[in-house]
Formats: structure tokens, sequence, C-alpha cells
């Protein structure tokens, strides 16, 4: 009986031992750097349009995204962008100024092997006669397994849908 007691204690602790260690593998050590890359799509939720100072038109709105790559999971954005004139009208379909904006997504997934939250912050640059945006990402902060997660890079969108491209690196603070 003694035996069988010692065996059923050591078979214990070694399995203990293995569920510290497996989940400490997976884990990354402090002060990794990676390089991500992926793609971004979203769709809006709502906008609201209004006039701005100077003959500007104002976009304000939110919509979800879907991420892919290096950040697999999905996003809650809010997002505001400024057109500077000339505004297209319909009597000028094909004339546009300029635009910029910026976006905060609250992301929820993955990031590697580590699940949680992080909140990003977005520029966003459109040229004038150009439906192609771009910018720059920022994250701001994290929860759970991305708590200690920083990073940065850029964007950019096709043009022609609601979909974009996103590279930079990350560090685990």
């Amino acid at each position: 009986m003694k035996r069988t007691g010692s065996v059923v204690l050591v078979v214990f602790v070694a399995l203990l031992l293995a569920m510290i260690l497996g989940s400490t593998a997976l884990a990354v050590p402090p002060g990794t750097t990676s390089a991500v890359s992926g793609g971004w799509t979203w769709e809006n939720n709502s906008a609201t349009v209004s006039d701005g100072p100077g003959g500007t038109m104002v976009f304000a709105g939110d919509e979800f995204g879907a991420w892919t790559g290096s950040f697999r999971g999905t996003s809650y954005d809010v997002f505001t962008m400024t057109f500077y004139p000339p505004l297209e009208t319909e009597a000028n379909p094909k004339v546009l100024g300029p635009a910029m904006g910026d976006l905060t997504a609250t992301f929820t997934g993955k990031v590697g092997v580590n699940r949680g939250t992080m909140t990003m912050y977005f520029t966003i640059w459109e040229p004038a006669n150009s439906y192609v945006m771009s910018g720059t990402w920022t994250i701001l902060s994290g929860t759970k397994a991305l708590k200690h997660v920083r990073g940065s890079g850029t964007w950019v969108s096709d043009g022609v849908g609601s979909n974009a491209t996103y590279a930079g690196t990350i560090t685990w603070k």
C-alpha cells in the first residue's frame, strides 16, 4: 500500500510539472520582438455626415472588423474622417480632396498563442483623387495575455472594398 501511494504522488507531481512547464513554453519571453502582418476587413455599422469648418465634411461612425494573419480575431472600431475640398458631388463625381482621420479599434482574439483584448490607435490618410487609404497603427494597451504587448506599424487599403493589409512589429514587455 505504501508503494502505491508513492507512485500516485510521483505521477501527480509529474503531471503537475508538465502542465506548468507546458503552459510556460507557450508564453512569449519578455523583450521578444516579432514582425507581424496580415489582413483586416471591416463592415460599417453606422456613420454620420456633418459639415465641418472651411467647407470640410466630417464622417464619424463605427464598424466591425475581422483580422487574419498575426492578429486573429475581431474588433469594434470607432472612426472620424475629415474630407477637404473639393468634395465629390453628383455634378463633379471624379474630383476628391484629401481626407484624414483616426480610428480606435478594440481587438479581441489572439496574437500568436496569446489571447485577450487590445486597444489600437490608427491614423488615416487618403490622398486627393484616390480611394486608397493608408496610415499607421499603434497598440495602446491590452488585457489578459495581451496585457504586455506593444507595437506599431503601417496599413494600406486596396481602394476598392473595405479591406486592408497591415504590417509592423510587436514587443512583449
